[in-house]
């Protein structure tokens, strides 16, 4: 066997490797930051049907980001099962975005899988940025519309004048308004240098938005649903909203893995009102079942694909 087929063959494993061990050694450090005894206690304060509800909020996340990834596997003509591509979102995300630099990583995740199934590399970077779409675009349209409709509450929260909050809602939404018209009116590709983009079709972008949007309320609604009882009352949904996207956004700014420290620390900034070990015992909770979890579960899916794999490469070769 020669060296250059040896590399292809062990440079996949080499890659799943480093993936996985990245991810675990990222897990390790959440779960060290974490006192199992803390977040136990979260718990147990959260009533059961605030429980159940966050759990459910988790399963629609995942939903979700799976629905979404046979979607876009479907739009690039990739010859892949919907399993395979269920089983792609459920690895990638997870492991993306604890990892950090989640279109680096995922992106590695999903050329793994997707390139065993014959996908062509350049399908492959085309689902990654397309993966990439519907978070963004939710994120800008919720904190527009929260803004925009909730602005003298927004900008008592974000210590600005109530115009300016609206001002910025307005600015927002209209930027996404652009982006939708450019995708209605422009077919054909646009050059940006010596690059060409092809944007979404209309019924994409129609898409990603709804799902985007789906996505983040859910994901949303899982720390809401967890916050010390009588908060909800003097903090309307669509108001936590804004607080959140921009915890988020901070987060993503940072490049720290999972917004480690950094999302919490916006979070005590733009909700002063709320106890401060309340407040971060919701969030430990809200990490533990929208992150933690998914991310196990996410490394044992891929441990299990690449033994899985492996043993079909030995029965074929033998």
């Amino acid at each position: 066997m020669s060296f250059s087929s040896t590399l292809r063959r062990l440079l996949p494993i080499a890659v799943s490797v480093a993936i996985i061990a990245a991810a675990a050694a990222v897990l390790g450090r959440t779960l060290h930051r974490i006192n199992p005894a803390e977040v136990w206690a979260q718990l147990q304060r959260i009533p059961w049907p605030s429980l159940a509800i966050g759990a459910l909020l988790v399963v629609t996340v995942y939903a979700v980001l799976a629905l979404y990834e046979v979607i876009i596997v479907r739009q690039v003509r990739a010859p892949v099962s919907t399993i395979r591509a269920v089983l792609a979102a459920l690895i990638a995300v997870p492991i993306g975005h604890a990892v950090g630099l989640g279109a680096l990583s995922g992106g590695a995740v999903r050329y793994r899988i997707y390139s065993a199934s014959g996908v062509r590399a350049i399908d492959i970077g085309k689902v990654v940025v397309l993966s990439a779409m519907p978070y963004a675009a939710g994120l800008g349209l919720l904190l527009g519309l929260a803004l925009v409709l909730y602005s003298a509450r927004a900008g008592e929260l974000l210590h600005v004048a109530e115009p300016l909050a609206r001002s910025a809602g307005l600015a927002l939404l209209a930027l996404h308004l652009g982006y939708v018209t450019l995708t209605l009116r422009r077919r054909g590709p646009i050059q940006f240098g010596n690059m060409m983009v092809t944007l979404p079709s209309p019924r994409l972008t129609a898409i990603q938005y709804a799902l985007g949007a789906a996505e983040v309320c859910a994901a949303s609604g899982v720390l809401y649903v967890f916050l010390p009882h009588g908060h909800h009352a003097t903090l309307p949904y669509a108001v936590f909203v804004a607080a959140y996207v921009l915890s988020i956004l901070a987060g993503l700014a940072s490049s720290v893995p999972a917004g480690l420290g950094v999302f919490e620390s916006v979070l005590l900034l733009l909700l002063p009102r709320m106890p401060p070990s309340q407040l971060i015992g919701s969030v430990l909770a809200y990490r533990f079942l929208l992150e933690v979890l998914p991310l196990v579960v996410a490394l044992l899916l891929f441990t299990g694909y690449e033994c899985g794999a492996r043993l079909g490469n030995r029965a074929s070769g033998s």
